[in-house]
């Protein structure tokens, strides 16, 4: 049976989405009007950080919005030696 272990992590929205991009209206709708192009910020950002992690063997599980920040839940499996 395979066994995980767990991390969290949180990662700033204002570095994926800077908030003057943002526009909610008054029902708490939210869109985000542009995304910019600059390595730092957007989508490009947020690749980088799934590869990294990736890369390492976790495996993104969650995210969700928690203090205004992205609250991420990531496992990956432990290998453990067995003798034979």
């Amino acid at each position: 049976m395979a066994r995980w272990d767990y991390k969290t992590t949180i990662m700033d929205l204002n570095k994926i989405v800077p908030p003057t991009e943002v526009a909610c209206n008054d029902a708490g709708v939210c869109k985000v009007n542009t995304l910019p192009e600059l390595p730092e910020h957007g989508l490009d950002h947020l690749k980088k950080i799934l590869d990294s992690e990736g890369s390492n063997e976790w495996e993104l599980v969650q995210c969700q919005l928690h203090g205004g920040k992205m609250l991420c839940i990531w496992k990956r499996e432990i290998k453990e030696a067995f003798a034979s």
